[in-house]
């Protein structure tokens, strides 16, 4: 380079500047190169690349497209485009200019890329191929391996999935940033459909890796398999630290002024047929708008439904966001003035923490749908009850706890009854014997359970245990570890799915007792099980999700389901399938419970958590730090 030459003098200057971060005035030394020789294609997309860094999305991509006017062959410049319009969720175009890329000079990251694409416009098959395409190019990297395993849980192809992984992890050395997670999402695949092998080994070795700092899971994953808010506290923070560190791109919030009316924005990908839709609705509906004004933003499609169309209608404004990008939802936040940012999801499916990271407004709260702490120090309050967190595990939490007087989880109060009369016949069950039963999800069971639950079925004569509709792969997986352990496996019995919810409420009346899974037990299905009239085992443990049925029996007054060995959960459940006397005075006092309690008065339920609101809020304009909240 000739640094005499004014132009050569200005880039130099332009390249020091975006090594050092500093994209304006790098921007401002291309430019004037630019002035000197507007005909060159590489300065362009040096101006689009800067600002693209800058959040200047239009400007960029006028850049880019005059870089590719002067050089139609210029591969970056259509992958620039490409990017922009990725991270703006306009997929089409972002596929249109990244194709244009692969026909000039297609490579391992135009592949992955067009795959991504492709699935995130719901072609799914397409982008497997895709995948196969960047695969026969670099057969030694394992993020393609990884994307496709992804590919093929979205179709629902789950043992293609996990060989995808097993591929991956054979080039384990080579993992970058994106993958590393690959290890223990294959694990969670695996407990998807009941698959245990190098079950204990996996446990160890996460463990191990959580110990050592590393962030190699999910939090989800982690909340899974181990019974620790410690270790789940660690892995969240190390999840978040490297997915979803706090973003200030967006600036500091400017304190809104104090309204009559406070605004809550509830964020969810669930606003459908959806355990926390079932949970929340009434809740919503009941909220006293003279107090508050409601703002929901949906993060997946819309999916027409009853409870879709029900859902949507106490709020004052409703959000389809789908399609928008993190930073255009916080954006959209913030123009509304959202006060309260409740986050519905966490870290579940389809979830989208790093809108949270860009702070969409003053106060923001992780409830209902992810049972755990996020790690991060973004998310306010956590809310919860003091069973679920007792005061010495709250060191165990990055939020302050919002404490409700009552159990945390909101229960609907109504639900209509079915016009269908079900009978053991009907579903499948024998015509006597005692029914044991577990509707939670299969990823929720481990071995060491199952153990216990075939022990149950060797002990109780004729008895059987009921699952929920379960996929094939999982149902083959059951039955085999039963006929293992020396069981028949036609003693497991496996339901259909119902349409509608009040015939769901109406069939599983027929089990005697629902086992609980351990270490994340049941929820929603607790709270279903028990208005049905049918007790539930528990083992309570210390982390948030395997105390959830607990807190629930706790407030049916009904502490003697709760248990806190495996030893005593066994016993329990023994002693009530070989008790008649026993369990009927038990579902008689479940029965009346039910009809006493408040744990079904969502009237009384949105009341306290409505207090719990103006007390933050208030805090925030008395300029206090967030503080644990007792509800009233």
């Amino acid at each position: 380079m000739n640094i005499n030459n004014p132009i050569d003098e200005y880039i130099k200057k332009a390249e020091l500047l975006y090594s050092a971060g500093k994209f304006e005035e790098s921007l401002y030394f291309y430019r004037q190169a630019i002035e000197i020789n507007p005909y060159n294609a590489t300065l362009y997309k040096c101006c689009g690349v800067l600002l693209s860094r800058l959040g200047r999305f239009d400007e960029a991509i006028i850049s880019y497209k005059k870089s590719i006017k002067i050089d139609p062959e210029g591969l970056s410049a259509y992958k620039g485009i490409a990017y922009i319009f990725k991270e703006l969720k306009k997929y089409e175009q972002a596929y249109f200019h990244l194709k244009k890329a692969s026909d000039i000079n297609p490579d391992y990251e135009t592949y992955n890329n067009l795959g991504v694409l492709c699935c995130q416009m719901d072609n799914i098959r397409e982008g497997i191929i895709y995948y196969d395409k960047a695969i026969m190019l670099e057969i030694g990297k394992s993020e393609a391996y990884c994307l496709k395993a992804n590919a093929h849980v979205s179709e629902g192809e789950i043992e293609k999935a996990i060989l995808s992984y097993d591929k991956a992890l054979e080039n384990e050395e080579d993992f970058s940033n994106l993958d590393r997670y690959t290890f223990c999402e294959r694990r969670h695949l695996k407990n998807g459909i009941c698959d245990w092998s190098n079950f204990e080994q996996d446990l160890h070795w996460l463990n191990l890796k959580i110990q050592k700092k590393k962030s190699v899971a999910p939090p989800l994953v982690l909340s899974s398999l181990l019974d620790s808010p410690e270790i789940q506290k660690l892995g969240a923070e190390l999840f978040v630290h490297d997915k979803f560190s706090l973003d200030n791109s967006l600036g500091p919030i400017n304190k809104y002024a104090k309204n009559k009316k406070i605004k809550i924005g509830y964020f969810s990908p669930d606003f459908s047929d959806h355990p926390v839709a079932y949970l929340v609705t009434e809740l919503l509906e009941k909220h006293d708008k003279s107090k508050f004004e409601l703002f929901a933003f949906s993060l997946s499609p819309r999916i027409e439904s009853e409870t879709r169309l029900r859902i949507e209608k106490p709020f004052d404004e409703f959000f389809d966001v789908e399609n928008l990008s993190d930073r255009d939802v916080a954006s959209l936040a913030r123009q509304k003035k959202i006060d309260i940012a409740i986050d519905l999801a966490g870290y579940t499916t389809n979830s989208r923490p790093g809108i949270f990271s860009m702070n969409t407004a003053p106060i923001q709260i992780n409830f209902l749908g992810y049972a755990g702490t996020t790690g991060s120090d973004y998310i306010d309050y956590n809310i919860a009850d003091k069973f679920i967190i007792p005061k010495d595990l709250q060191k165990h939490y990055s939020e302050k706890i919002i404490y409700l007087p009552m159990c945390f989880q909101p229960n609907e109060e109504r639900i209509p009854l079915s016009k269908r009369i079900f009978s053991r016949k009907v579903v499948g069950l024998p015509e006597t014997g005692f029914i044991f039963c577990c509707f939670n999800n299969s990823w929720k069971i481990r071995p060491n359970i199952f153990k216990i639950w075939i022990r149950l079925l060797s002990i109780v004569d004729g008895s059987v245990l009921w699952f929920p509709a379960f996929s094939k792969p999982a149902i083959n997986n059951l039955r085999n570890e039963c006929s293992k352990l020396g069981i028949d496996q036609n003693r497991l019995i496996f339901s259909v799915k119902e349409k509608f919810r009040e015939d769901y409420h109406a069939k599983i009346k027929l089990a005697d007792i629902l086992l609980d899974s351990f270490p994340y037990g049941a929820h929603t299905t607790a709270s279903d099980f028990l208005r049905s009239g049918v007790p539930i085992v528990t083992l309570q443990g210390t982390s948030f999700a395997s105390r959830v049925a607990s807190s629930l029996l706790l407030n049916l007054n009904l502490s003697e389901l709760v248990t806190t060995t495996a030893v005593d959960y066994e016993r329990l459940a023994i002693k009530l399938a070989t008790n008649p006397k026993y369990l009927k005075e038990v579902k008689a006092k479940l029965i009346v419970n039910i009809n006493t309690s408040s744990l079904f008065n969502i009237d009384q339920y949105t009341k306290s958590i409505e207090s719990s609101y103006i007390q933050a809020y208030n805090r925030y304009h008395d300029c206090l730090m967030p503080d644990h909240i007792n509800a009233t």
